[in-house]
């Protein structure tokens, strides 16, 4: 991988006082996937203010792509694993992989996402999880690979293992930095969808042109 700022040969910018403090928390918080924005400002700064440095130091260490990038505006720093990004879908050898039904309920969230857009916090509960699945342009889709029924109405325990697969996603992007989980509300689902869940606009454009037949694929998966 090829270093765009060749006068960089070394790593001395991890003694400085603000990089030494804060290097273990970053380097943890990219490598396991995390998208590090303005909300974690302390550790965005000390990346914004050595981006080149840091950009050096992944690529010679670990062949990683730290990336710069503006998601929906708001500017954040992820590193990029392997060269697909779309999970088993497309790279069965991809370092960090979404299941499919990660896949899923992440774009689901991002159609949420974009229907919140004039709002300046994009807060989701479960019954907002709920209407979408029943009620949103793609309802047939994700009733057929939540439910594997299209019915009216579903009983108790169909909405509990539908519940249940939401908690553990949800946990799971809240570690990307995708989603920031709310509490003190009476609803033991509620989170705020961050910007960087547009990242899998960009990961999934093409898909997304078609997504019944997308939908289609994902539904191959009998795990889901």
């Amino acid at each position: 991988m090829e270093n765009e700022n060749p006068e960089i040969i070394d790593f001395s910018f991890l003694s400085d006082e603000s990089v030494e403090k804060h290097f273990a928390d970053i380097n943890i918080f990219l490598l396991s996937g995390k998208h590090i924005d303005n909300r974690d400002y302390t550790m965005f700064r000390v990346l914004e203010d050595y981006v080149e440095h840091w950009k050096f130091f992944y690529a010679q260490l670990y062949q990683l792509n730290l990336m710069s990038d503006l998601l929906d505006g708001n500017k954040c720093f992820y590193l990029e694993f392997r060269e697909a990004g779309k999970g088993k879908m497309s790279d069965p050898k991809r370092h960090k992989e979404l299941t499919e039904l990660q896949t899923l309920i992440g774009l689901m969230l991002l159609d949420m996402y974009l229907q919140k857009y004039f709002e300046e916090e994009k807060t989701i509960t479960w019954n907002d999880l709920q209407i979408q699945i029943l009620e949103s342009d793609h309802q047939e889709a994700y009733q057929r690979i939540l439910f594997n029924d299209l019915r009216d109405s579903y009983d108790e325990k169909e909405w509990n293992e539908v519940k249940g697969k939401f908690t553990r996603t949800i946990d799971s992007f809240e570690r990307l930095g995708w989603v920031e989980k709310q509490s003190g509300r009476n609803e033991d689902i509620v989170f705020e969808i961050r910007p960087a869940i547009y990242r899998l606009a960009k990961m999934y454009e093409n898909e997304l042109q078609n997504f019944p037949s997308f939908s289609q694929k994902l539904k191959k998966n009998e795990t889901l």
